[in-house]
């Protein structure tokens, strides 16, 4: 049986369920198609390394975009959670360090969401895994994107 509700449709109910929720998992779908969450989507280490890397700089990005421009402070506070976890993710399941930013400032971020009750639970594991990654590697420690 044909599901009778469009994307847009279903979209717009979800919203009425957890406003900034919807906008972090939405904003996910579109950059990582057939995920049903933000956390899904990053957690999913399907395909080639490479790819998988590609998608969660791809993801980085779009939760960095949403961080700096959503209109409710609600959504951005989320979606800079969610940046941490693309970083820890890209750090705990590839060795991969997807950031220009300084492992310090990171580790902050990673430890800010892991205190945020707001963040799956699956991510706020993986950020505890980040975080004894940078704390135990030395070669983390110029924080320099390749």
């Amino acid at each position: 049986m044909t599901d009778p509700l469009s994307d847009s449709l279903r979209w717009a109910i979800e919203v009425g369920v957890d406003p900034s929720r919807t906008s972090i998992d939405w904003l996910a779908g579109e950059l990582v198609p057939g995920s049903c969450s933000a956390a899904d989507a990053i957690l999913n280490a399907t395909g080639r390394p490479d790819e998988h890397i590609e998608r969660l700089r791809l993801l980085k990005n779009g939760f960095k975009t949403l961080r700096i421009s959503a209109e409710e402070p609600a959504v951005r506070r989320l979606a800079a959670q969610y940046y941490a976890a693309t970083i820890a993710a890209a750090l705990v399941r590839r060795g991969a360090w997807i950031t220009t930013q300084r492992p310090t400032r990171v580790r902050e971020a990673i430890l800010a969401m892991i205190d945020d009750d707001h963040v799956a639970d699956s991510l706020r594991c993986l950020g505890r895994e980040a975080i004894d990654a940078i704390d135990q590697n030395e070669a983390v420690e110029t924080g320099l994107e390749p």
